[in-house]
């Protein structure tokens, strides 16, 4: 490409959001791979720089550069992708990577961190719900859960490496102020308060927005506890066991008063 030409800048976005892909400048994976075939870029020589936006996976990406390097397009087309630092499965507590939206986790002052948006276009949000240009809210407040979740893990609960925390959500509201689009996102982190004196239970409070393109898209306050996993997971065996009896007891009563209504003999239950 031209060092000293002026290149157009094309975004590539998931094929998941192709109502986003409306836009000028806009592209879906598919619709740009099929543009390329079609000789669209073929017909001058003025540089494009293509960048990534949301959807787009290092497998694409990669796909999409040796269609351009078949074609003869390499000179013409810059590809600016940057593959994103993922918070460990421990720490967004995802098992598949593909649902992990929380990237490039960075400690920024005392009480302050930040993090990239990712979002895959199989993201398990995406998966049954996608509708108009924006991402849905859930993306948003699931971000902000695997925010305070990476936070905790790798910047407090990581001080006992002996002990394995299991996370009680206390409260959680989510404010939504704007659209989020499949674009570049931050997530912040603040710190209102944090308990970090005893080590079977951390406490917390924290503020977490989600910012793009100047603007906030949403905020969330969140309380929440670490507890040390053995008595969290005792206490919520008895609770669990409580639901199956009670859902047991409520069920065998019913049967029995359909069989009484069948057979027109009241039945006595037991308190």
């Amino acid at each position: 490409m031209s060092a000293t030409a002026n290149p157009r800048t094309l975004l590539l976005v998931g094929d998941r959001f192709a109502g986003f892909a409306a836009h000028a400048d806009v592209l879906t994976v598919t619709q740009f791979t099929d543009e390329m075939r079609l000789g669209v870029y073929s017909w001058d020589t003025h540089p494009i720089r293509v960048r990534a936006g949301q959807g787009v996976t290092r497998h694409e990406w990669e796909l999409v550069r040796e269609q351009a390097l078949l074609l003869g397009l390499a000179e013409r087309l810059d590809f600016d992708f940057r593959e994103p630092a993922l918070a460990a499965r421990g720490e967004a507590h995802k098992h598949r990577s593909c649902n992990t939206l929380i990237a490039d986790l960075r400690r920024d002052g005392e009480d302050l961190f930040s993090a990239t948006l990712r979002v895959h276009n199989d993201n398990e949000l995406l998966i049954d719900h996608q509708t108009g240009e924006h991402v849905q809210g859930m993306v948003a407040v699931e971000a902000a859960r695997q925010m305070f979740l990476a936070v905790s893990e790798r910047y407090h609960a990581s001080r006992h490496l002996d002990r394995s925390y299991y996370y009680v959500i206390e409260s959680l509201n989510t404010d939504f102020e704007n659209f989020l689009f499949p674009l570049d996102a931050t997530i912040v982190y603040h710190t209102l308060r944090a308990e970090l004196d005893d080590p079977d239970r951390l406490s917390f409070a924290a503020e977490i927005s989600l910012h793009q393109a100047g603007r906030r898209a949403s905020i969330t306050t969140v309380t929440y506890t670490a507890f040390d996993a053995p008595v969290i997971e005792a206490k919520e065996h008895r609770r669990a066991q409580h639901a199956v009896e009670h859902t047991v007891r409520i069920a065998q009563q019913a049967a029995a008063a359909a069989g009484a209504a069948a057979t027109g003999h009241p039945v006595l239950v037991g308190a």
